[in-house]
């Protein structure tokens, strides 16, 4: 009872910071819109003296974080010799982790309770005197009130509304998360990996074979044999599944005989309870409790196949060049979800529509129809139908 009483309270507490996080946003932007002037238009080459770059996506979605990951090597080839900063938040600082970074700056949650550690973050920001402030996502109010007030000599962004708000701007919008990342960049003329990236170490990826032999061997007599088909249960609001889907995919994997490992988020908690009653009695089938997030990371690195909804790991599994097979409730969601040729997306599906692609996928059957950005006439061949009347569209 007590647990449950922290959880609540945790959870009561989080809905209270981004009460008032989003009111002191409203009445920064007001300021700002009257106070800032616009910044003559530039381009990359126009740029004098760049020694000091920030890096600004103070975002507490791990998904988020992780689809920003390319700019860091993007402006690292461009400017080799600058020192380069990051913006980013406590929740996700570790994705960020073995990138080519000099100084890392973090906001918490706990900031937005006492405003007057924003105002001493900012102040921090603006003694660097940085030369180029870069707000990686358009819509990102947080990473645009930052952009504006730390008083870099230059500025760079995506295109907000008819004014112009930095120096450099990205215009155009884009029908895929991950190309909005290359509209930013490509001002900069070099090329960015079109998805997400994340750098493990030899260490992380010895911890997590042992923690991968330990899940595997409840049904395996033999400790060389790890393979398994990750199924993360989780995501964010509308974007989840129902518990009873969980279940009747756990019944369907135990009956074809496919050995798995089922992964909670922190946010799953609830869930964990009946799900492991039902894997009790599993013959393939083993539980993997919530871990810290590098340490997730390399176990779903030796995994063959990741199944999720849109969540933070299937953009995880992206970042790691593991095959997804990502079960779409949501329009909005096409919009973020992998799209290598090994990625597989399907839409509302039953059961048995995912087992077959599970399937396909391990006996190498899989579809190889090019990862394009997603519309209504240009779905990948793996998408199922029903489709979605209209085409999502990401701006830039």
């Amino acid at each position: 009872m007590h647990l449950l009483t922290l959880i609540r309270t945790n959870y009561y507490l989080k809905i209270m910071a981004r009460g008032l996080e989003k009111g002191m946003k409203r009445y920064l932007l007001r300021g700002i819109r009257y106070i800032v002037k616009p910044p003559a238009p530039e381009t990359i080459d126009s740029l004098v003296g760049i020694e000091k770059i920030l890096i600004i996506r103070p975002n507490f979605r791990l998904g988020n974080a992780l689809i920003s990951t390319p700019v860091i090597d993007a402006f690292r080839e461009r400017f080799p010799s600058a020192r380069i900063d990051y913006l980013a938040t406590d929740k996700t600082f570790p994705l960020l982790q073995q990138r080519p970074i000099d100084h890392f700056y973090l906001l918490s949650r706990s900031a937005i309770l006492r405003p007057w550690k924003c105002v001493t973050l900012l102040r921090r920001l603006r003694a660097q005197r940085y030369d180029l402030a870069v707000q990686v996502s358009g819509g990102s109010t947080s990473g645009f009130i930052v952009t504006q007030l730390i008083g870099a000599r230059y500025s760079m962004g995506s295109r907000k509304g008819h004014q112009r708000w930095y120096s450099i701007e990205a215009e155009g919008k884009s029908s895929h998360a991950y190309d909005a990342i290359i509209n930013l960049t490509h001002q900069l003329g070099v090329a960015c990996r079109n998805r997400p990236l994340l750098q493990l170490t030899k260490q992380e990826r010895s911890q997590a074979m042992t923690k991968i032999r330990q899940l595997t061997s409840l049904h395996s007599d033999h400790p060389s044999d790890t393979d398994f088909i990750a199924i993360f249960v989780g995501g964010h609001q509308n974007k989840r599944w129902p518990l009873a889907f969980w279940l009747m995919l756990i019944d369907a994997m135990e009956a074809h005989k496919i050995r798995y490992v089922v992964f909670l988020g922190p946010e799953e908690f609830r869930l964990l309870a009946p799900i492991e009653q039902r894997l009790k009695s599993s013959l393939y089938g083993s539980l993997c409790p919530p871990l810290p997030i590098r340490h997730f990371a390399a176990v779903l690195e030796r995994a063959q196949l990741l199944v999720t909804p849109d969540s933070g790991p299937m953009h995880l599994a992206a970042a790691l060049d593991v095959p997804t097979i990502s079960l779409v409730r949501q329009q909005k969601s096409l919009a973020f979800v992998p799209r290598e040729s090994y990625d597989t997306i399907l839409w509302r599906p039953e059961i048995n529509t995912v087992v077959e692609a599970i399937q396909a996928n391990v006996y190498g059957q899989a579809s190889t129809a090019p990862g394009h950005a997603i519309s209504v006439t240009n779905y990948p061949k793996q998408c199922v139908t029903p489709q979605p009347s209209a085409a999502p569209t990401y701006s830039s």
